[in-house]
């Protein structure tokens, strides 16, 4: 009978293994072949040029093969691989136990994390006082000689993919710094590095506990009756959330690269992430891990990202330009792990049923009813960004029920939308003077 059971045993695995194998072997020949066709036609646009300068064929191949790309990578046939591909994984991960050994090497990474994270939040950044909060997070409070104009302050609500100093990744491209230039007071979330003890904190412990013990916090400290709220990429899904459910706290609300309607033409990660069995992900590795997220990112375009250092050197290059680069760099790939069942929420409530732009998302027993936002808004919308697309943010300002609300659009990139020469010089000047008109 131990025989039976042992030889059924090792019949089980070696099907997940074999199942495994095809669904791997069946992906790297779809994406082998997308990304085949996506540089042959890249070469046959760069032939029939009539000009053929080297800067010319260079910006038509690289142009054509990223449309190609994407349109290739969005395609229904093409998710489902990919989706069949980390389904097998997970259950080969849950058979080995590599479930286990990714949760080890996320925590031992976090402990590393965290003796690097003061120094890293010191060089090139803007100095910052640090309040602990109940719970796995800190605001901070950012200092300045520059004179305080108003009274109400900024809480900069970050994403909870990406560290939040990118919006002070040096001192010359800070939109912290901008805003303190202007006369105000900026306090930011720093959502620190989750560890498994917190896989099964739902989407509502952020928006309650977390965020709103974060703007009762900035109150307390400043005296102000409410704050706004900068809601960058999924922090303005949180901020959203909490304008909804706690409107007089709220004087305005800023979203910025904010995902929130899902019924628009997606980006190759929307794409994905729709087919995708999040629950069956989840259950097996509890937070989603930091390397998952950008082995996502660096698929959107490989080739991107293994020639991006030989296209950005051919050039000669400021040290103000190569600091900058080598900040975007260790910023794009210094992810964190997700909380399970936060990404489980958000993925399924939003990204795929796309309840909150609906108004039928629910919230613990709360219903988060966007047409309680009243309070002025404004939408800051990135027309070049591959990430989030341009539709899935410009809806959100027909949904709330502000009569002050406006939307700005710029034609860069998520990144590009906080760190770029141009949006520092057209765009943000244009923010603090909404700001400012609509601060005490």
């Amino acid at each position: 009978m131990w025989r039976m059971n042992d030889s059924k045993n090792i019949n089980h695995h070696l099907s997940i293994y074999t199942n495994f194998a095809i669904k791997s072997f069946d992906f790297q020949l779809k994406y082998g072949m997308i990304l085949f066709n996506s540089w042959l036609r890249a070469i046959e646009s760069a032939n029939n040029l009539q000009e053929s300068t080297g800067k010319k064929i260079q910006d038509t191949i690289r142009t054509t093969f990223d449309v190609e790309l994407y349109g290739s990578l969005k395609q229904k046939e093409f998710s489902k691989s990919l989706s069949a591909l980390v389904g097998s994984f997970t259950e080969f991960a849950s058979v080995g136990h590599h479930d286990s050994l990714y949760k080890y090497l996320e925590t031992m990474i976090g402990h590393y994390d965290n003796l690097i994270e003061p120094i890293r939040d010191t060089i090139n950044r803007t100095p910052s006082e640090i309040i602990p909060m109940k719970g796995k997070f800190e605001v901070h409070h950012y200092k300045t000689d520059s004179p305080q104009k108003f009274k109400t302050p900024i809480l900069v609500v970050g994403s909870l993919i990406n560290r939040h100093y990118i919006l002070d990744l040096l001192p010359e491209t800070s939109i912290i710094r901008h805003f303190q230039q202007l006369g105000f007071d900026v306090y930011a979330t720093d959502w620190r590095i989750p560890t498994i003890k917190d896989e099964n904190m739902p989407l509502a412990s952020y928006a309650h506990d977390y965020l709103e013990n974060a703007v009762d916090k900035v109150k307390e400290v400043t005296g102000s009756r409410n704050v706004t709220l900068f809601g960058y990429c999924w922090g303005g899904i949180l901020a959203l959330i909490y304008s909804a459910m706690h409107p007089k706290d709220v004087k305005n609300l800023i979203l910025h690269a904010t995902p929130v309607d899902f019924g628009k033409p997606p980006t190759v990660l929307e794409s994905w992430i729709k087919d995708l069995d999040v629950k069956k992900f989840v259950d097996t590795f509890g937070n989603v891990p930091s390397s998952f997220l950008n082995i996502a990112f660096i698929l959107r375009n490989p080739l991107e990202a293994a020639l991006k250092y030989q296209f950005y050197f051919s050039q000669p290059r400021s040290t103000k330009e190569i600091t900058q680069f080598f900040a975007v760099e260790s910023w794009l790939y210094d992810s964190v792990p997700i909380i399970g069942k936060t990404f489980e929420q958000i993925i399924d409530d939003i990204y795929k049923k796309n309840l909150l732009i609906q108004n039928k998302m629910m919230l613990g027993n709360d219903l988060v009813d966007l047409k309680k936002i009243t309070m002025p808004v404004l939408n800051i919308v990135g027309t070049n960004d591959d990430l989030v697309s341009a539709e899935s943010s410009r809806t959100i300002i027909d949904v709330v029920a502000s009569t002050d609300k406006q939307t700005i659009e710029f034609p860069t990139g998520h990144v590009g939308l906080c760190i770029s020469k141009t949006a520092h010089k057209k765009l943000w000047p244009e923010v603090g003077k909404w700001l400012k008109e609509h601060s005490s």
